[in-house]
């Protein structure tokens, strides 16, 4: 037997209903074999995009053991519920679940943005010294560019 995952959602306007299409569907996986054995109502929720004229969906999580054989009948259980506006039916991996269950180190990761953090703040205090006090050499070229700009315009004028 297969581990699923099965998240469908449920049209808003059928809130009153949703016990009968639960049972709908949870009949469909057990007449398959099927074991349910964990199940989560999450509640009214904001879809992505609009379905069917609504923008609002009732999602319902599941995980249940089944034959992998019945898969295929099951899901088209589901999909020939017309409550169900989506559905998403995966296969769960225990390999998967093993790599997510290992901590990760944060501490690297902080060194890094600490780090980050101190090299701007070094590095705009000379900027701003260096715009603010003008260098002689600055100042020299400034007035040759004065002498050549002012002979540039002499020149323009005698040719006038």
């Amino acid at each position: 037997m297969g581990k699923y995952e099965l998240l469908y959602i449920v049209h808003p306007d059928l809130e009153a209903s949703i016990d009968k299409i639960t049972d709908q569907i949870k009949a469909a996986i057990e007449k398959r074999d099927g074991k349910i054995t964990y199940e989560e109502n999450w509640g009214k929720r904001k879809l992505a995009y609009e379905i069917k004229k609504s923008d609002v969906g009732i999602y319902i999580l599941w995980y249940f053991e089944a034959p992998k054989s019945a898969l295929s009948k099951i899901e088209r259980d589901i999909r020939l519920t017309e409550e169900v506006i989506r559905y998403m039916l995966l296969a769960k991996s225990d390999k998967i679940k093993v790599k997510a269950d290992k901590p990760k180190k944060d501490k690297p990761v902080v060194k890094e943005e600490a780090k980050a953090e101190e090299k701007p703040k070094a590095k705009k205090a000379p900027a701003k010294k260096k715009e603010t006090v003008p260098t002689e050499s600055e100042e020299e070229r400034m007035k040759k560019l004065d002498e050549k700009l002012g002979a540039l315009i002499g020149e323009e004028e005698k040719a006038e």
